[in-house]
């Protein structure tokens, strides 16, 4: 009784050209509506992004109810699908609510899609093309809208340093002849006079110690200039009308003589550090390509 092995070859599993660049069009949706979520092109609010990328969901489902042809309207529900989980993957990390909430944006997530499913089940959710046309236009302007209102402002820093600190020493290396210190010299504060809420994202800071030279060392002090490190219980995000402070830190190594006796320093803003100064002064510059 032997096994007929004739149809083997008829079992094996391949995928067309026309079904492999749909799903190619599906991953890059993916990707796209990822890296429009991830806030490195547009600079959006949070509420705006989200709201963005569930309009995003709302649109692509109307496409899909909208046309009558395989395998289209599966795509454009993929993508729909997609969208949506972009953005409440989003909500999630941006405003961290808590397990409960997060519970119950899950599960009503899954309620929402089993009855879209269902609905579409005998047509129950048909849309004609003129209809949904009407519907994307009305989606698209809410849109414009909402990134109308949210381009009016956005964050607004000031910084405030103090005219001078005293190096004191945290740590000292005898055999180098360099003294390591560690001070706050200013503050930064962060308001959010906007309508929505939007993410805290400093400037950049760099600075320099001023008016010393290599003394006997043979080496230039070095200054690191820095905001406090980032805490758990610092919120990245600004609601509408919040403000956030951060403290400026200044870390340096700096020459023995420099901090001899508790050495005062002035501490100043600068655009660079080029020049001298007369006594010691560190110069804190302020990255100016973030528009701040």
């Amino acid at each position: 009784m032997g096994s007929d092995t004739t149809g083997d070859c008829s079992m094996t599993p391949t995928v067309d050209g026309e079904t492999l660049l749909y799903v190619l069009g599906v991953a890059f949706a993916l990707g796209t509506l990822a890296y429009f979520a991830s806030e490195v092109v547009f600079d959006l609010s949070i509420t705006v992004t989200a709201a963005l990328l569930l309009l995003a969901f709302l649109v692509f489902f109307v496409v899909g109810l909208a046309v009558d042809r395989e395998p289209l309207d599966t795509v454009a529900f993929a993508v729909s699908g997609l969208a949506y989980v972009v953005c409440l993957g989003y909500v999630i990390s941006r405003y961290e609510p808590s397990e409960g909430v997060v519970f119950v944006l899950l599960a009503a997530s899954a309620g929402l899609f089993v009855g879209l499913g269902y609905a579409l089940q005998g047509d129950r959710l048909a849309v004609d093309r003129r209809t949904a046309g009407l519907a994307v236009v009305a989606i698209a302007a809410v849109g414009l809208l909402l990134v109308g209102v949210d381009s009016a402002g956005g964050v607004e820093y000031s910084i405030g340093l103090d005219e001078e600190t005293v190096l004191t020493p945290t740590h000292e290396d005898p055999e180098a002849n360099r003294v390591y210190t560690e001070q706050e010299i200013g503050t930064l504060t962060a308001s959010n006079p906007t309508v929505f809420t939007r993410a805290v994202d400093p400037p950049s800071l760099s600075g320099c110690l001023a008016g010393v030279d290599a003394r006997n060392t043979g080496r230039e002090a070095r200054v690191r200039v820095r905001y406090e490190s980032r805490s758990y219980e610092r919120s990245n995000r600004l609601p509408r009308g919040g403000t956030q402070h951060l403290a400026i830190e200044a870390s340096a190594e700096l020459p023995a003589e420099v901090v001899a006796d508790n050495r005062t320093v002035a501490v100043e803003r600068g655009e660079d550090c080029a020049g001298t100064r007369s006594e010691p002064t560190i110069i804190v510059v302020v990255d100016q390509s973030d528009g701040r």
